[in-house]
């Protein structure tokens, strides 16, 4: 039953109604407020009704210093007192008002005065500090903002310290604040038994209450989510919806509104406090329940069998399950360690699909297309396993009894170092079949070209930005295009798939990348070194520094702060970390790399961002392989034949198809290696030429895996 009346309302009845009976035409109304918490809504409702009002400060005698003129309120803030005779001919002329705001609040519930006197007995039996807080509830609920309350509420709301609801309450704080004094506690008890949980009818223990609220709100949301609720005990079956408006599980209402959801979550998905493991342990189908974020049983039974579907192949069924749960913990909890699991989780499935599939995505007679495809390419497959080592062991900050805790790590391993090395020595044997059958190099963009190819734009008088990465993996610049994306929406990004110079080592890489025409480039033995040549002179350090300021560019390195050098209107500029980085032998580079493209991104937006720039371009030299930490390196002795000597390629003028690896010569149709220069590259991903030893770094190039050579060239122009 709601309030009928405000205070205020009340307050003007009270008055008006002591007027009425006065005997004096213009009389005298005394107000005795017990704790002096009405005075303002007395003052303000005297003067409506053309009162003058006086309040006594000190004492009661203040009120007798003058006499009052025309009809006056006389307001005192404590209890009346029988042991004086001040204000009997007030009592005899004009009206006495005994109220406080407890007595003045069942007032205004009207006809159901009698029921609401357990708020006048709750400010009344109250201590101090207790009641002021009551009279600061009462006051501001029945003050008329914002409607007026029911008196359940109202009552809720004095047990509770100002929460109106007794159920969300105790399922949001459990013991923390709840009342302190028992009758209060008991109170509390039986509002909870008005909301239906009639699970903790008779109960006195406060830790027995809070633990069955629970329980009953963990069943009402599996029920909720289709739990055929017989299967509960009739004390926790939940009510049926009255179909009025809409209504959700109370415990969804707390975790949708509260601020502590995260903490809640190690409440509600805590192993010890498994609500219904009996029936969940054995329910036919937990996916059925899957959008119930609650009890720790559901959740270790969803884990369970999503790790039984993974083991059996059902890597799209595992991603899309995955996928709702973590889109379900996530709204539910935000950041928390359930979520991280399931984030990763579908992590986990997405890749191992991908791998299953990688060579039904694409023409497996086109490596360059089949992996280097913006859209489609299976350098998808490096990039999921570079964000899944990068995401790390999140099953570590879940509870030990969580499944997770001792499947996650293995499947996780086993996709990561087997299977993807499996990938990619599947992926070398296709590069050699093609190699050897004369493609994939013919009617492919190929680095050593970019000036050429795009010369329309670099000499159209248009300002132009070089940014040359070293090592810039295709997955990692797919990974920095999209941060330009996302910091500069304004601006068009491109991704096109080229090939770099072979073999995939830096000094042919960034070489290739020099001005010139498409024949001017070559790769020649010189003195039995192998060295990039442009227009017939060997490409130096000095010499691309040379060829690219002649050409009217800007040449900065990473390193210099060159102001005036971004004043040109052509700037190419180096960046080196990622292949400095990987070349130094850590064995977590994953964490650095990302880092690094994280750093590289804030340079290119901010000179994008800063700059004039009709068109930029985001260029690599090659890209690189990283192993799995746990593998056996194959150690392969060169033939006598090799003049140069390298980790992945060696190269000589009587190197022939019987030398390891992969043999590089005219017939590759590369259209660059001299007619005396012959190069065998090596496909697979685990050997290495002896050369000074064999270290144990992850991170490799110079082969012919596409992951080393086919390269993604970002394009950066105005929308």
């Amino acid at each position: 039953m709601p309030a009928t009346k405000t205070l205020p309302q009340c307050a003007e009845d009270a008055i008006e109604t002591a007027i009425d009976e006065a005997t004096d035409d213009d009389p005298t109304v005394l107000w005795w407020d017990d704790g002096g918490y009405l005075r303002d809504i007395v003052e303000r409702v005297s003067h409506s009704l053309g009162c003058e009002f006086h309040a006594a400060e000190q004492t009661p005698l203040e009120l007798r210093t003058e006499p009052p003129r025309g009809r006056t309120v006389w307001y005192v803030p404590h209890a009346a007192s029988d042991d004086t005779d001040w204000f009997r001919d007030v009592e005899n002329t004009g009206g006495v008002i005994e109220l406080h705001i407890g007595k003045l609040a069942t007032r205004c519930f009207g006809n159901d005065r009698l029921q609401a006197t357990s708020v006048r007995t709750a400010y009344e039996d109250a201590e101090a500090g207790k009641r002021e807080h009551i009279a600061q509830t009462l006051f501001r609920e029945l003050n008329g903002d914002g409607g007026l309350p029911t008196l359940q509420g109202l009552q809720t709301k004095i047990v509770l310290d100002g929460h109106d609801d007794p159920v969300q309450f105790v399922l949001e704080h459990g013991v923390e604040n709840l009342p302190d004094d028992t009758d209060d506690l008991l109170k509390l008890r039986d509002l909870l038994v008005e909301k239906g949980v009639v699970a903790v009818e008779g109960l006195t223990a406060e830790q027995e209450i809070v633990d069955r609220t629970r329980r009953w709100a963990v069943a009402e949301w599996l029920v909720e989510e289709g739990l055929d609720k017989s299967r509960l005990d009739p004390e926790y079956q939940p009510e049926p919806s009255s179909g009025l408006g809409i209504s959700r599980p109370e415990l969804q209402s707390v975790l949708s509104k509260t601020e502590r959801a995260g903490e809640l979550a190690h409440v509600y998905l805590n192993p010890d406090a498994r609500f219904w493991h009996d029936i969940l342990r054995t329910y036919d189908d937990p996916w059925e329940l899957a959008d119930c974020p609650v009890d720790a049983s559901l959740e270790h039974e969803l884990f369970e069998q999503w790790t039984h579907s993974f083991y059996n192949g059902a890597y799209e069924l595992c991603a899309s399950r995955a996928t709702e749960r973590y889109q379900r913990l996530e709204t539910t909890y935000g950041d928390v360690p359930w979520t991280h699991v399931w984030e990763q989780a579908v992590e986990v499935a997405n890749l191992a699909h991908e791998l299953d599939t990688w060579d039904e995505r694409g023409d497996t007679t086109d490596v360059v297309d089949l992996y280097g495809d913006v859209e489609n390419g299976t350098w998808q497959i490096d990039d999921a396993v570079f964000k899944l080592i990068v995401s790390g062991s999140p099953e570590k900050d879940l509870p030990e009894e969580h499944p997770a805790t001792g499947m996650l790590d293995d499947l996780r391993t086993s996709l990561v170092e087997s299977r993807y090395l499996e990938y990619l020595r599947d992926l070398g044997e296709l590069v050699a079949d093609q190699i050897e059958a004369g493609s994939p190099f013919v009617g492919e963009h190929h680095a050593h070209q970019f000036f050429a190819s795009e010369q329309e734009h670099l000499r159209s008088g248009q300002s132009v930005a070089l940014f040359i990465v070293d090592a810039l993996r295709f997955d990692l610049a797919h990974e920095l295009a999209e941060s330009i994306r996302r910091e500069l929406p304004g601006l068009e990004v491109d991704e096109n798939a080229w090939v770099g110079a072979l073999p995939s080592d830096t000094a042919f890489g960034k070489a290739a990348l020099t001005p010139g025409s498409k024949f001017s480039f070559a790769i020649g033995l010189e003195d039995s070194k192998l060295v990039p040549e442009r227009n017939g002179r060997t490409i130096t350090n000095y010499q691309r520094e040379k060829l690219l300021k002649d050409d009217g560019w800007s040449y900065i390195m990473q390193s210099e702060d060159d102001t005036s050098g971004w004043s040109n209107t052509r700037v190419a500029y180096y960046w080196n970390d990622i292949d400095k980085g990987g070349e130094e032998g850590l064995t977590d580079f994953e964490e650095l790399f990302t880092d690094r493209i994280r750093k590289i991104s804030d340079i290119i937006c901010e000179k994008l961002d800063q700059g004039e720039w009709d068109r930029a371009y985001v260029l690599s030299d090659h890209g690189f392989i990283s192993l799995p930490k746990r593998v056996d390196i194959d150690d392969i002795h060169p033939p006598d034949s090799a003049e140069t000597i390298t980790r992945r390629w060696i190269a000589g003028e009587n190197i022939d198809e019987n030398a390891p690896g992969v043999l590089l010569d005219e017939n590759a149709h590369l259209g660059y290696l001299n007619d005396d220069t012959k190069l065998s590259v090596l496909a697979d991903p685990i050997q290495r030429f002896r050369n000074r030893g064999l270290p144990n770094a992850r991170f490799y190039h110079g082969g012919v895996l596409p992951q080393e050579f086919v390269l993604n060239f970002i394009t950066i122009t105005q929308e």
